[in-house]
């Protein structure tokens, strides 16, 4: 797995000022509040897994929503900011292996901007072993920078390699692991935010 820690850790107060708020678009907002209607209609309880999750703001929205969130993020700055901006939340040091988490007890999964860290073949591993904890029913969402082309390909993250990813690979590499796709969005460079398309993906286990 790629070492994000030390670029983000160096990054992590840029970050909060930077970006104080939990989405840059509606369409953000409105793929975040699909997945957790998803997750309550799951009824498979109230805890979801915010992988990657930064300073803690999605983290923070779906608490608000009546979620119980396991946050985790393997940047000690940026868990820092975290804590700092959401006292009353609990934030763990860990990567998307998530060997800390109880993934037979969460409903959902969402990792946002994360999993673009974690080398192709990799995430494909980490996708089966999420898979094989989880129960059936349970929901993701992954989100991340996007290509026109086929497959994956490594683009030029500020902070830590990154990959980005086709949608349809995407939903392959879920396939292949175990989850089914719900939907997906794709959204384009506007108003001077991001450099290349985006994607949400929600699939269930």
């Amino acid at each position: 797995m790629t070492d994000v820690q030390p670029g983000y850790d160096a990054m992590a107060a840029e970050y909060a000022r930077v970006l104080p708020d939990p989405f840059q678009t509606p369409l953000e907002r409105g793929a975040v509040d699909a997945f957790a209607a998803h997750v309550r209609a799951a009824d498979l309880g109230p805890t979801i897994v915010d992988v990657g999750c930064g300073t803690g703001h999605i983290a923070a929205h779906l608490t608000t929503a009546g979620f119980s969130v396991t946050a985790v993020d393997p940047s000690a700055g940026m868990l820092d900011q975290a804590r700092l901006a959401y006292r009353d939340l609990s934030f763990t040091r860990d990567d998307a292996s998530l060997g800390s988490v109880d993934l037979g007890a969460a409903a959902g999964v969402i990792a946002r901007y994360s999993l673009i860290h974690v080398a192709p073949e990799q995430v494909r591993e980490t996708l089966r072993d999420w898979a094989a904890r989880l129960r059936s029913g349970s929901v993701v969402l992954l989100a991340g920078q996007s290509t026109d082309e086929s497959g994956t390909a490594p683009f030029d993250h500020a902070v830590a390699p990154a990959w980005r990813w086709h949608p349809d690979e995407v939903v392959r590499a879920l396939s292949d692991a175990g989850f089914a796709e719900l939907w997906r969005t794709v959204s384009r460079p506007s108003d001077g935010y991001g450099r290349f398309p985006e994607f949400h993906v929600c699939a269930r286990r």
